[in-house]
């Protein structure tokens, strides 16, 4: 998860601040000189906690989501109510994080790791629940967080529907905690992203018949490596940052799998793109379990895509 986001010329310092400025709207660099109190050209939660999202300029009821999609009062308070839950709950896991630093009993640790996976849990939901309003704002008619006709990079294809779906539908439903997540890798206990993947991509491939001539793998090289050697793997690697989002936003479409492999090696599964090259995931073995993520273009650890849609 990316700890830093960028609009315009402004860095956004939580994966939250920037979720609540793209969905009210908030991207030119005169709204955000404004709410940068430091004047760092950062912006930080604490510095939206007052903020008044209404243009000085004028005297609006109604808000716009990033794609300008006009969002009515009732879906703005829906979206308040979900942000202002989850800053309740990420202070709350600051302090349980405070306290397992120092805790030096293990009992004690695994009840603060547990408490912890459930707070992360919930601002997964609330995030999700705030995903699925902006999808239906924008006429994409999903509440499973699956973008539909209306996504960018060329549109959707009844495959890469299939995949985003199938993937959508284990988002916590499976974990290490209870052992659920061995469905996905035949009962071997090992690092499972690129396992779900490929569980993923086979359901979705017997739903819709189509075949590809030996997808797969336990490994996140491998995945890479099929798209390689089948002509579909995408690399963003040593693109500017404005490159990447340009490249991905051309290019990537839901059901397409993500490849990590800076420094740590991860996949996923993409779900939505956004018009500034920023995306949705679902990924298996993220926080030990199955959840959502989002990404920004620039994410350092992101290698590329898979592009099998």
């Amino acid at each position: 998860m990316p700890s830093e986001f960028k609009i315009g010329n402004f860095i956004i310092q939580t994966q939250n601040a920037y979720d609540v400025l793209k969905a009210a709207g908030v991207t030119s660099d005169s709204k955000l000189k404004k709410i940068d109190v430091n004047s760092d050209n950062k912006i930080s939660e604490d510095e939206l906690v007052d903020l008044d999202f209404d243009d000085d300029s004028a005297d609006e009821t109604e808000q716009t989501s990033s794609s300008g999609t006009v969002l009515d009062d009732s879906v703005m308070e829906q979206i308040k109510r979900y942000d202002e839950a989850t800053y309740q709950l990420e202070a709350q896991l600051n302090q349980l994080y405070s306290l397992m630093a120092t805790s030096e009993d293990y009992d004690e640790m695994q009840g603060y790791q547990s408490s912890i996976d459930s707070l992360q849990s919930q601002i997964d939901n609330n995030r999700q629940q705030v995903y699925n309003l902006l999808v239906q704002a924008e006429g994409g008619g999903s509440s499973g967080g699956v973008s539909g006709a209306g996504s960018i990079g060329g549109g959707s294809s009844e495959f890469g529907n299939a995949v985003a779906s199938i993937a959508q539908s284990y988002v916590g439903k499976l974990s290490e905690a209870d052992g659920s997540y061995l469905q996905v890798t035949g009962g071997r206990a090992e690092h499972w992203c690129a396992d779900f993947v490929t569980y993923v991509v086979s359901k979705a491939c017997e739903q819709t018949g189509k075949s590809l001539n030996g997808f797969g793998s336990p490994a996140v090289a491998n995945l890479r490596a099929w798209g390689e050697a089948n002509g579909c793997y995408g690399s963003i690697d040593g693109m500017s940052s404005s490159q990447k989002a340009q490249w991905i936003v051309n290019n990537v479409k839901p059901g397409d799998v993500m490849i990590m492999q800076n420094n740590s090696s991860h996949t996923g599964i993409v779900t939505k793109v956004y018009s500034d090259g920023s995306f949705d995931t679902v990924e298996g073995n993220t926080s030990d379990q199955c959840l959502n993520r989002h990404y920004s273009a620039d994410e350092a650890r992101l290698s590329g895509f898979v592009l099998i849609t």
